[in-house]
């Protein structure tokens, strides 16, 4: 459209409808906040420029099709409701009278929700928030502060209320998450989450760590992670499993496995996912030895298996930063592990195995030895090239280096 350039370049141009509408739902907010508390916005202003003296001049033409537009778009011609135009009568030397736009402003909530198209969500928020306050009153302050949290989940409430509610009664139940018979679908909170754990800690509040999990949160007990284990000794699997070697069981049964033949563990960790379990599978028979498969920070997954402590501890994860943070963790739980295959003459043994890994650029991490510090530092001050993935290492060195560190 026309019109007088202003500075950037930028063409001017009246206020059109498309614009009252954004800066309408700019509002919508304020409004939301309006409902929950009772206070009045209506009727509600839209800021604007005003037309000035000598610009109907300088571009009629174009200001009189955006005021047909401004006009046709108001309440003075829609059928719907829209907003309202106050006009005045501006008289210029040479254009004349003209009638200008003075206040645009929608007089009700009605011709507000209408325009902007909110009417049925409107009615969904009035319906929840009664819900909600209904079953908690002091929720009032949260949807006041937080109403677009009451839109997001529209229609679920009265169920998350009956979740909330059914926490608050029974704060350590230990049942499994899908054991709560606060409502019909066992897969609703396991959905709902996050907004059930917001609302539960404004109810109920108390002091919990941000990495607290869900279910310890809601005095639930949680699903152990189950870990494989590897019998690397046939005689210890024939004396106690009548020969399985292999088995897969949940991390808190690992203390079930603490046979006083087994002497050595080797904790085979990869970060990826459990499907990438070649090193595991391929690690070689060893006396008095069992093998166990992490991925991602075992040590969470075993730690219950107090018998660990009591014996010589071996760990082999990827050779790159992120790889050793996970051994500095895992030895926060078990500071008397041995890492293997993590050192620096084996990751520049394979230069051309490497791989590039992301930068890392947070704090050193604690529970490194000195030489696995330094391979540490080494590795972030590399640009590319700067890691050594376990399945990548020939399987004959990795043998041979397993039977000589750990039976050696």
């Amino acid at each position: 459209m026309g019109g007088t350039q202003l500075s950037g370049g930028a063409k001017k141009r009246m206020i059109g409808p498309s614009d009252i509408k954004k800066k309408a739902e700019r509002r919508y907010i304020d409004y939301l906040r309006s409902v929950v508390g009772g206070q009045p916005i209506f009727p509600l202003d839209i800021t604007f420029a005003k037309i000035k003296p000598g610009e109907a001049v300088r571009r009629w033409v174009e200001l009189r099709r955006e005021l047909v537009c401004l006009r046709d778009e108001s309440a003075e011609t829609r059928i719907a409701a829209s907003y309202s135009i106050e006009w005045e009568e501006r008289r210029d030397k040479l254009a004349g009278t003209q009638s200008l736009p003075q206040r645009i402003f929608f007089p009700t909530e009605v011709s507000y929700l209408s325009f902007i198209g909110k009417k049925k969500e409107v009615a969904r928020f009035r319906q929840d928030c009664q819900d909600i306050v209904h079953a908690f009153p002091e929720l009032a302050a949260w949807i006041s502060e937080y109403p677009r949290r009451v839109i997001d989940y529209a229609g679920f409430w009265p169920r998350i209320m009956a979740t909330i509610r059914w926490f608050v009664d029974n704060p350590s139940s230990g049942l499994y998450l899908r054991e709560v018979p606060a409502v019909e679908d066992t897969k609703f909170i396991e959905s709902y989450k996050s907004i059930i754990r917001e609302v539960l800690d404004r109810v109920a509040a108390r002091n919990t760590a941000n990495t607290e999990t869900f279910e310890t949160r809601c005095g639930l007990k949680a699903i152990a992670p189950i870990i494989r284990v590897r019998i690397l000794d046939r005689a210890i699997a024939q004396e106690h499993l009548s020969g399985v070697d292999d088995l897969a069981i949940p991390a808190d049964r690992l203390d079930a496995l603490g046979f006083d033949d087994i002497e050595r563990v080797l904790v085979i960790e990869n970060k990826a996912s459990f499907s990438n379990a070649d090193v595991f599978l391929t690690a070689p028979l060893l006396r008095n030895t069992i093998a166990i498969f992490g991925s991602g920070y075992a040590a969470a997954s075993v730690h219950s298996a107090g018998w660990l402590a009591t014996r010589r501890v071996f760990y082999w994860g990827d050779i790159d930063s992120h790889g050793l943070r996970i051994l500095a963790a895992f030895r926060s739980s078990f500071p008397h592990t041995t890492s293997i295959l993590m050192d620096d003459d084996t990751f520049e043994r394979f230069p051309e195995y490497r791989s590039d890994a992301p930068g890392d650029f947070r704090a050193e991490p604690q529970g490194l030895t000195d030489a696995e510090l330094l391979l540490f530092r080494k590795l972030c001050s590399l640009e590319n090239r700067n890691r050594l993935e376990q399945e990548r290492i020939p399987l004959a060195f990795v043998r041979a280096m397993l039977e000589t560190s750990i039976q050696g």
